[in-house]
Formats: C-alpha cells, sequence, structure tokens
C-alpha cells in the first residue's frame, strides 16, 4: 500500500495522520488536522486519495497551509484544480506555483507535487487566525483558535530536543517564533509529526530553553576551534540516520552550520 490514512479524534479536533511505504520503513508520518470545518495542512502527494475520501467524509469546506514543504502541501495543487478554498501566505503560493526541486528522498517518501496552476481562493476561518512564525521556513505559519486557545503549529514544534534541521532553516528565527507562540498561552497544541501535545506551555518553555542553551553551547564551540564534526559529536550526541538517508540534507550538522552563518554575520 503506497499511503494510509488513520483518523484520530481529540473533541472538536480530527487528525487525519497519514504514512507512505517510504516513510514507514524509517518511521515518519505526517497530519493534517480539521477544525471548524476547515483542514490545516493538506499532506503529501502519495496519500492524496485517502485523503480526498477522507476530506470529503468530514465535509471540509477548505483549508489552510502553514508552509510550502512537500508533506504539507503537497495536496494545493490537486485541491485547488477541484475548487477547495485553500488559505495561504503570498510568499507560500509563489513558491508551490512554480515547485522548486526536492531532493531525492523527499521525493521517495512523499512524492513529488504538481505546481499550482488553478486560482486559488480563501475559506472563510470563522475564529481562526494565522500567525507568521519563520524559522524552519521563511513563510511558516500556525493557526491559531483563540476560543479553545489551541494552536496548530505545523512545523514549529517538532520536540523539545529536536536537532536534525534542514540546510535553509534559522534556529534563532525559531526560537523567537515559539515565543511568539507561547506568549499567546495555549494550552493544545497540535504538532504535524508528534500530534497531540498539552500541557503546551510546559512543552514550549522547555524546547525554548534547550534550543536556546544548545545555540550558545554551539557558539561557544565554534569560538573555541572546534570543528562541525566534533560539535555534532559532543553536543548533539552525533548524527543520526535522516542524515545518512538525506545525504547530509536534513542533518544535525545543519544546525551548526546555521549557528557559523549567524556569527559570521
Amino acid at each position: 500500500m503506497l499511503a494510509s490514512l488513520q483518523v484520530e479524534r481529540y473533541g472538536d479536533v480530527t487528525r487525519l495522520r497519514m504514512t507512505s511505504a517510504a516513510g514507514r520503513t524509517i518511521g515518519i508520518d505526517v497530519s493534517a488536522y480539521v477544525v471548524r470545518g476547515v483542514m490545516i495542512d493538506t499532506g503529501f502527494v502519495h496519500a492524496f486519495e485517502p485523503l480526498l475520501r477522507a476530506v470529503r467524509g468530514l465535509n471540509v469546506r477548505g483549508a489552510i497551509v502553514t508552509h510550502w514543504h512537500e508533506d504539507h502541501a503537497g495536496n494545493v495543487a490537486s485541491l485547488a484544480s477541484l475548487g477547495t478554498p485553500v488559505l495561504l501566505r503570498a510568499d507560500t503560493e509563489a513558491t508551490l506555483r512554480s515547485f522548486p526541486r526536492i531532493e531525492l528522498y523527499r521525493r521517495a517518501v512523499w512524492g513529488t507535487p504538481s505546481s499550482v496552476s488553478s486560482p486559488i481562493r480563501a475559506p472563510e476561518l470563522e475564529g481562526l487566525v494565522c500567525v507568521h512564525t519563520p524559522g524552519h521556513s521563511s513563510d511558516h505559519q500556525i493557526v491559531w483558535d483563540a476560543s479553545t486557545r489551541t494552536a496548530f503549529t505545523g512545523d514549529l514544534w517538532l520536540g523539545v530536543r529536536a536537532r536534525t534541521v534542514h540546510a535553509t532553516e534559522d534556529p534563532y528565527a525559531i526560537v523567537e517564533s515559539l515565543r511568539v507562540l507561547r506568549n499567546l498561552g495555549p494550552e493544545r497544541m497540535f504538532d504535524a509529526h508528534r500530534g497531540l501535545v498539552a500541557p503546551a506551555i510546559d512543552a514550549l518553555d522547555r524546547k525554548i530553553a534547550w534550543l536556546s542553551a544548545t545555540l550558545a553551547t554551539i557558539e561557544s564551540r565554534i569560538r573555541a576551534g572546534d570543528d562541525d564534526a566534533t560539535i555534532v559529536r559532543r553536543v548533539l550526541g552525533g548524527e543520526d540516520l535522516a542524515a545518512v538517508v538525506s545525504r547530509g540534507g536534513y542533518s544535525r550538522r545543519n544546525l551548526v552550520r546555521a549557528v557559523r552563518r549567524r556569527i559570521a554575520g
């Protein structure tokens, strides 16, 4: 089976948990969430058929996209061509209309999205607010439901000690975006890869503290003359399988390189 979709319910929120055959071999999946009739993120190309069945079964009236990455925005082109309203930032839409080439490992796990060619119109949000939270990507945004103090965080949180990053990520911007989210005072967070996170404030405080301290430690190691491999080993616990599969495209070394870029100015 190329892709599977599991439906989980958390009161007013429905989780659509999707995984591909390749993703199952390395233990990763991604989720879209439905709240107030709006789906947050659209999943990946391989999962389009089961996602479409779920969308129709749940009477989804529109979608919001947190950022352009293919596991979150992979089905925007197909949904837009069917007339589904989609809300996304202008920079996200620009990227999706000329979809960049993605690495082989990402194509294997998630599939290759089509560029968006259809007109896009936004759904009515009815109490949902989008908040720009760059860092994981420059266009990243979260979705905030103030009435239930619930945040749909896309790839902003990802776990307290998430240390494997794409080469383009800015961990300092991630810290600032986490603080923006923390200041909203969420009681629940729904993470695209980790599911429900509660209590949210505690998780955010731990993530902010860990990432801030880790960046400071990496800075001191760089200034002391340590090379990247030494810092990855001594500070970040060495590389993991993702670095091998992605040939370094998604790795812990990228976190060290991001700090070097910051120091270099």
